[in-house]
Order: structure tokens, then sequence, then C-alpha cells
């Protein structure tokens, strides 16, 4: 029996050694049951990325960058 009624749509934004401080962040989309679940697909893709934000349910790659810079405060 299939569990994929059980996966949400994720946005991970993750940073790499290949970004400058202001650059803005990678992004990895999947499915997945929360965002622990989505943090490892993330980092199973790109082990070495450093997770930033984790944005459950977005419908756009937008709604995630704005999410995460109007919590970091720089908007």
């Amino acid at each position: 029996m299939s569990r994929s009624y059980l996966l949400k749509p994720y946005v991970v934004l993750y940073r790499d050694d290949t970004l400058e401080p202001a650059d803005t962040p990678f992004s990895f989309d999947c499915q997945a049951e929360d965002g622990d679940h989505a943090e490892e697909q993330c980092l199973n893709a790109y082990p070495e990325a450093d997770v930033v934000w984790v944005a459950e349910g977005v419908t756009t790659l937008d709604e995630a960058y704005e999410d995460y810079y109007n919590y970091k405060g720089a908007i």
C-alpha cells in the first residue's frame, strides 16, 4: 500500500561553500512526511549543504524565499 498520501510539498533552502554571505540560498523541492524528512532528502542529495530554511506547503519558490527573508528580518 502506498503511503504517498502522507507526503506534503516542501522547499528546503540551503547554502554551500560556493555562495558568498549575501547570495540567495539554493533551493531543493521535494515531497516529505515532515520538515526533518525534507531536510534529510536535501542532505542526501547535497551532503555538503548547510540547510538554512525548510518551508512546508508553499506553492512557489518565491513564497519560500519570502518566508525565509521575513523571518530573518532581511525585508
